[in-house]
C-alpha cells in the first residue's frame, strides 16, 4: 500500500522503583504519590516533567484532583492551563520532599545505590538492571498505571538497500530472534512469543514489573501538540526554578 508506514520494535514504561530495604508500598502496587508522601520526605527522585504528570495521576487517585484532568490536559491550550497550574503550584509546596531530580539513566542508578532514594519515578531499564545485579531494588507499575513508551523502525526516504531492510525486519519479526535480543537490549518486544525466549531472568522481572492487572492498565505516552510541549516546559521550569 501507499502512506508512511512505521513498525513498533521495543517498548518500556517509566513507573516506580524502590529499595526493598528500605521501603514497602501499602499494597501490591506503589503509587506515584509514594514519590511526594510527606511519609518518604527528602528519600525520592524524579524527573521533571514527567514527576510532574505522575503527581497529577496521584492525586487524582486520592481524590485531589478532577478525575481525567491529566489527560484532559492535552486537548486545548486553555485546558492545560486550568490544571497544570493548580499541579505545579502544589509540586512546588512539596518540592522540600524531593532529594534528587534526575535526567538519564546513570543518575536514576546513583540515586538509588549511592544517594539516599529509597523510592522514585524511574524508567524500567535502570532499576531493572540494578536488580538484575543482585541489588535490594524492585520495579513495578504504579496502581495509576505505568506510563509506556514504544520506539519503532520507519524507511527512510531514498533509501536503496530495500532488500536489506526487509530482510532486517523479518529477523527482527521472528519471535526467536527478538527474544535472544530482549536478553542484551534489556526491553520488551511486541513479537509474539518472544518473551519466550528471553530467559529466565527476563520473565521473572517481567512478572514482578507488571502483576495483576498491570498491563491492562498501561498509559500510552499521548500524542502532544506542539503547543503542550512547550507549555509543558514553561510549567516544568517553573517547578524547578522554585
Amino acid at each position: 500500500g501507499k502512506g508512511v508506514f512505521w513498525l513498533p520494535h521495543i517498548w518500556g514504561t517509566e513507573g516506580i522503583a524502590w529499595r526493598t530495604d528500605a521501603f514497602t508500598p501499602a499494597g501490591e502496587f506503589p503509587s506515584y504519590y509514594d514519590v511526594w508522601d510527606e511519609a518518604n520526605a527528602g528519600k525520592t527522585m524524579g524527573r521533571g516533567h514527567s514527576m510532574l504528570l505522575g503527581l497529577g495521576l496521584g492525586l487524582e487517585g486520592r481524590g485531589e484532583m478532577d478525575a481525567g484532568s491529566m489527560w484532559a490536559a492535552y486537548e486545548t491550550p486553555e485546558k492545560m492551563d486550568e490544571v497544570w497550574s493548580k499541579l505545579v503550584d502544589i509540586a512546588i509546596s512539596k518540592k522540600p520532599n524531593i532529594k534528587l531530580i534526575w535526567n538519564d539513566a546513570d543518575a536514576q542508578k546513583n540515586g538509588l545505590l549511592n544517594e539516599g532514594v529509597i523510592v522514585g519515578q524511574t524508567w524500567d531499564g535502570p532499576p531493572i538492571a540494578l536488580k538484575s545485579a543482585g541489588e535490594p531494588v524492585m520495579y513495578r507499575a504504579p496502581k495509576e498505571g505505568a506510563m509506556a513508551w514504544v520506539d519503532g523502525m520507519s524507511m527512510p526516504t531514498g533509501a536503496k538497500n530495500i532488500d536489506q531492510i526487509y530482510a532486517f525486519i523479518e529477523a527482527a519479526y521472528d519471535a526467536k530472534l527478538a527474544g535472544e535480543a530482549i536478553k542484551t537490549h534489556g526491553y520488551n518486544s511486541p513479537v509474539i512469543g518472544a518473551a519466550e525466549f528471553g530467559g529466565d531472568v527476563y520473565a521473572q522481572n517481567f512478572a514482578d514489573a507488571y502483576p495483576g492487572e498491570a498491563l491492562a492498565n498501561l498509559n500510552a505516552w499521548p500524542a502532544e501538540a506542539p503547543w503542550y510541549s512547550e507549555k509543558r516546559s514553561e510549567f516544568t521550569n517553573k517547578f524547578l526554578a522554585a
